[in-house]
């Protein structure tokens, strides 16, 4: 590598941060994506791409949000147009709250690059948290025509069917789920919408045996949709001490509907300290 590349350096840290999320090796993967981030800014400090890298990197896996989103936006300046700097502003802004604001700047991302799978799925994210579940289905879709074998490439399919009650459509997208681990999250999901309480219970078991330690934030989903408020809270401070990334969703996330009244959920989401709560 050359050693003054810095957008290799830059997105050599986009990677690691992924790495550290998808594999569960975040205590490896991160401080290096921090390192390359670092570096990258320093030796092009006027590089979008770089000021992209380690606002995405302080803000999804640091959770240093304030931090990040500065970056991230610098980023944004820099090159307004940017495909990058734009697609992880997008990725990040959603978390906070503002979903107006994250909706523009989803679509502003997937318009730059119309078949880049991560922007397709943030925008599908933006409108399942808002509630626009039409939009959230036929985007997450296409997401999944582009990149069919891209880990949760069925998750809002899901997610969606799940809103609507839709039990049938929920399981047979949840069994065209590529990955392993977002595939038991979804047949927990789709098995309970279904009113099969057996395959249900079974499919949750499975979840825990095999994700405790990487999905630990799905786990809490599954118990708050199946109205177990107690084992809910439970694996949402598993999933906050594990500093799992999923965590990010508190705010918005559409099954915790009926946490939010709670205590706990308000404690929780103090402890996670985004920008609009801290």
């Amino acid at each position: 590598m050359d050693p003054d590349y810095a957008l290799a350096y830059a997105e050599r840290s986009e990677a690691w941060t992924l790495i550290g999320d998808l594999s569960g090796q975040g205590k490896t993967a991160w401080p290096k994506a921090r390192e390359d981030a670092e570096k990258a800014v320093a030796i092009a400090p006027a590089l979008a791409e770089a000021h992209a890298a380690l606002g995405w990197v302080r803000f999804f896996a640091e959770w240093r949000f304030a931090e990040g989103l500065r970056e991230l936006k610098r980023a944004k300046e820099l090159s307004p147009t940017n495909p990058t700097a734009n697609d992880l502003l997008a990725r990040c802004i959603v978390y906070v709250g503002k979903l107006d604001e994250a909706e523009k700047q989803a679509w502003q991302a997937a318009d730059l690059d119309p078949l880049a799978f991560p922007a397709q799925i943030n925008l599908a994210r933006v409108f399942w948290f808002a509630g626009k579940l039409d939009e959230a289905d036929a985007v997450s879709r296409k997401a999944a025509e582009l990149h069919p074998a891209a880990a949760a490439a069925r998750r809002f399919q899901v997610l969606v069917a799940v809103e609507r009650g839709d039990g049938e459509t929920a399981l047979r997208e949840a069994q065209l789920e590529p990955d392993p681990g977002y595939r038991r999250f979804e047949l927990a999901l789709a098995h309970y919408v279904r009113g099969d309480r057996q395959a249900a219970d079974a499919a949750l078991a499975d979840l825990i045996a095999n994700g405790r330690d990487q999905l630990a934030y799905q786990i809490a989903q599954v118990y708050a949709a199946r109205g177990e408020k107690d084992k809910a809270f439970e694996w949402l401070q598993i999933s906050l001490d594990t500093h799992d990334t999923g965590t990010l969703g508190l705010l918005l996330d559409p099954l915790l509907r009926d946490l939010r009244s709670d205590p706990r959920y308000k404690t929780l989401v103090t402890k996670l300290g985004m920008p609009e709560t801290s």
